[in-house]
């Protein structure tokens, strides 16, 4: 079984970043900020040997696309896989609007 080659998009890294500054700066909790980016790139890393693991985004929505995503913790992890590349599309709060996100 090979793996998936997987490529975080500069969008879902600002998104991580930006997740990681308001968890430890606007909540002033670092710690809960480490322990949330170490549970998102876990999950991240996960897609290498299961990249069918999340679930289509179109089970979800009336609308075909090829999103998948993978719910870790209070986030998802929106990816496409085609090939052998898993590409991390975004990385969103549960609460934000993924769709708006998703689909500019």
């Amino acid at each position: 079984m090979s793996t998936a080659n997987v490529i975080v998009s500069p969008a879902a890294r600002n998104d991580l970043i930006g997740i990681r500054d308001y968890i430890s700066d606007e909540l002033a909790n670092p710690d809960a900020a480490l322990r949330i980016l170490k549970q998102l790139r876990n999950g991240i890393e996960s897609l290498q040997n299961m990249p069918e693991r999340g679930m289509p985004l179109d089970a979800i929505l009336s609308v075909h696309t090829d999103y998948r995503f993978l719910v870790c913790g209070n986030y998802r992890i929106f990816y496409l896989y085609e090939g052998n590349s898993v590409e991390i599309v975004r990385v969103l709060h549960n609460l934000q609007d993924y769709m708006r996100a998703l689909f500019p």
